[in-house]
């Protein structure tokens, strides 16, 4: 559990800020923002000013103006948000169901280097979501990691994603996964991403043994059906599955992951032990899926506030 934290926190978020244009499986279409404002508007809105967040991105000429005007959220320090000259990434969803979907890739900025990533080396914890799985390469991170003392959460999100014909994600294998997952005091995933990492059978097994790679606390999100969690704590080691705390006939996935991991960060600044966090993470995830647009992530603090309240 954390004890006697700043009075103000300071997190770094490091991602990239996307378009991205949704087509659910019933035939409606939306025109969202997307990719790491999911998480910076869900801590924006946690924390309703009481802490400092900075995005560390880089964001194409052609979307600066309108990512800058996105960024104007509470708490929100966009300094370290750069803009190069590269098309800007904009992501197109299809949906085959609640869970299966097509990505498609279009434009793809240049990663945040270990000059701008250590920008940002102030921050008291440091989130890295690899929303297009170019975000940042694993030497910055590498090397971030060794100047780095507070706890990086990573979310291994688009890494598993290759490209294909004509900017398509085709799910791949990055044979350097492990030192990727090594970098990091906290980790997620979702069940895709930890089968197609090796996760076979029962996923607490899989999400233990990542423990051994040296990260403190596993999570492995199961889309409509809850999450998984390992960590350890002293010389013991704990596991813990949630189900889904709500269900939906016409669910809104997209940016749940990124959601959950952002309440997670948010319930163990708030003082909550991993699996208080989990809970509180798990409920406001579930919130989020009867919610879009992105929009709505501005009040999800109302939204999910009894979950906040039994558990924080």
């Amino acid at each position: 559990m954390l004890s006697l934290m700043p009075l103000r926190p300071d997190i770094a978020v490091l991602g990239t800020l996307t378009r991205d244009t949704t087509v659910y499986a019933d035939g409606t279409c939306t025109e969202n923002l997307g990719g790491l404002l999911y998480t910076l508007t869900t801590l924006a809105s946690l924390f309703d000013g009481q802490a400092r967040i900075r995005p560390v991105a880089n964001v194409g000429a052609d979307f600066a103006a309108t990512a800058f005007a996105a960024l104007r959220l509470p708490g929100i320090d966009p300094r370290h948000v750069h803009t190069v000259p590269e098309p800007n990434n904009h992501v197109y969803l299809q949906y085959h169901d609640a869970i299966r979907r097509d990505e498609v890739l279009v434009g793809l900025v240049r990663p945040v280097g270990l000059e701008h990533a250590c920008e940002a080396l102030e921050a008291k914890h440091y989130i890295v979501n690899l929303t297009s799985g170019r975000d940042t390469e694993l030497a910055t991170l590498e090397e971030l990691r060794r100047r780095y003392a507070g706890v990086i959460q990573l979310d291994v999100h688009s890494l598993t994603l290759a490209f294909g014909a004509g900017g398509l994600r085709v799910l791949a294998v990055p044979r350097d996964w492990r030192q990727w997952v090594a970098c990091a005091d906290w980790v997620q995933m979702n069940e895709t991403e930890a089968r197609l990492l090796g996760a076979t059978g029962a996923i607490e097994r899989f999400a233990a043994s990542l423990l051994d790679l040296g990260p403190s606390t596993v999570l492995v999100t199961l889309g409509g059906q809850g999450v998984v969690g390992a960590w350890r704590e002293g010389r013991d080691r704990r596991s813990l599955r949630l189900g889904p705390p709500a269900r939906y006939a016409r669910p809104f996935p997209t940016g749940c992951g990124d959601v959950f991991g952002a309440a997670f960060t948010f319930a163990r600044w708030r003082g909550a032990g991993v699996a208080d966090a989990m809970r509180v993470a798990n409920g406001v995830a579930g919130t989020k899926a009867g919610l879009e647009p992105l929009a709505a992530l501005h009040t999800i603090r109302d939204h999910a506030a009894a979950h906040l309240a039994r558990w924080l």
